[in-house]
């Protein structure tokens, strides 16, 4: 196919690629003959219709898009020389960029009021929405915050591998029972007297141990006679020691003696605390002596004689009178003494146990065990009893 050349007069302002089709032979006003030059073959086909030249798109956005002026436009084309193939013109991208511009911005807006909601604690302002306190802002803080010192942190309370002792307390319901009580030994009965001799027959006394009446007793000497060269003291012991040894403790109910007496005499002493002193089974005499320019024999501390003690002590009334009813749990210590009429003596603590199921096991309130006992201490607020510990249960005992 034969390509319309540039430069006819039908062509003139067209742009390369851009040419119009040719009009056919019998269009009206046409300059430019189409026929065929002489001694062209005409014969069957030959195109003798309008001429087609190649066509080339147009770059978008390109000055193309101008027709060139006196050029009409091509059968179905209306002028505008954006095809289907066209991208959008810029004023359409430009309104996309706009609109996209608009709704980024919502979003944004958006975004920072819900934070802001949030950050505050509020509920969107919605025509029956329920309303909160607000919570309290925080202080934004600096580009360069000063550093301050914080005050050194309280030390934690410490505890201790094992809870501290503390006094024994009887439970509330014992305040509905009778408070305890062991009525004490008339004043001036004696419970106790002997005469003694040491084994040489260098000293002798005779002894009696009175009661005050208020659960105290005194110890007296009488006829009183010593043929030693130092001093002596009478003292009532729970374990016997023998003659010749050597004593370190002073004994209970200590009565001293001078030196050498030229007649007898008398002295007396108190027990102190003791409340009951049958168990102070033996009345020792020892050497009291600070000189070192004595023999051995009398040196201090030196036992001179020992003798039993027979006491008569006389029952006491009292409204406590326990009876073993056997282990329990906390309660599974051990029985150690009965009296002479069977009744539990002494008890002693096995771990675990309190002092309120101990005091159930032998029918006893708190506050009689505690009076049998007393200064018993225990630990936390259960009030453990420490493991080992021997309890009195026998009123005559105390």
């Amino acid at each position: 196919m034969a390509r319309h050349t540039s430069g006819a007069d039908d062509d003139e302002g067209l742009t390369p690629g851009h040419e119009l089709f040719a009009p056919p032979p019998s269009a009206e006003g046409s300059t430019t003959a189409s026929e065929p030059s002489p001694g062209t073959d005409t014969g069957p086909g030959t195109d003798t219709g309008p001429r087609f030249v190649a066509w080339s798109h147009r770059e978008a956005g390109t000055d193309d898009d101008v027709p060139s002026a006196g050029s009409a436009p091509v059968d179905g084309d209306d002028g505008d020389d954006a095809g289907d193939d066209d991208p959008a013109p810029r004023s359409g991208r430009r309104r996309l960029a706009i609109v996209g511009g608009v709704v980024a911005g919502a979003a944004l807006v958006s975004v920072v009021v819900s934070a802001v909601l949030f950050t505050t604690g509020s509920t969107p302002f919605a025509a029956g929405a329920p309303t909160e306190a607000p919570r309290p802002t925080t202080v934004a803080r600096t580009s360069s915050p000063t550093p301050s010192v914080s005050p050194s942190p309280s030390p934690l309370p410490t505890t201790s591998s094992s809870p501290s002792p503390r006094a024994a307390t009887p439970p509330p319901q014992d305040a509905s029972v009778p408070a305890p009580f062991v009525t004490p030994v008339a004043a001036g009965t004696v419970v106790a007297e002997a005469d003694v001799a040491s084994p040489k027959g260098s000293v002798h006394f005779h002894y009696r141990v009175v009661a005050v009446g208020d659960d105290t007793y005194s110890a007296e000497l009488t006829n009183a006679t010593s043929s030693l060269p130092v001093p002596v003291t009478a003292a009532f012991f729970e374990i016997a020691p023998s003659v010749g040894d050597g004593i370190t403790y002073g004994g209970d109910g200590g009565v001293g003696i001078g030196g050498l007496t030229a007649a007898p005499t008398s002295a007396s002493g108190s027990f102190g605390a003791v409340s009951q002193p049958s168990y102070l089974s033996t009345l020792v005499v020892y050497s009291t002596s600070t000189s070192s320019d004595v023999p051995v024999e009398l040196a201090t501390g030196k036992v001179l004689a020992v003798a039993p003690v027979a006491w008569s002590v006389p029952a006491r009334q009292t409204n406590i009178a326990p009876v073993d009813s056997g282990a329990t749990a906390f309660a599974t210590g051990t029985l150690e003494a009965t009296t002479a009429s069977g009744a539990p003596k002494r008890y002693t603590v096995a771990p675990g146990d309190l002092i309120d199921v101990v005091a159930q096991r032998f029918g006893v309130s708190v506050s009689a065990l505690l009076y049998l006992n007393q200064g018993l201490q225990v630990i936390d607020d259960e009030q453990h009893l420490f493991e080992g510990t021997t309890l009195v249960l026998d009123p005559d005992s105390v």
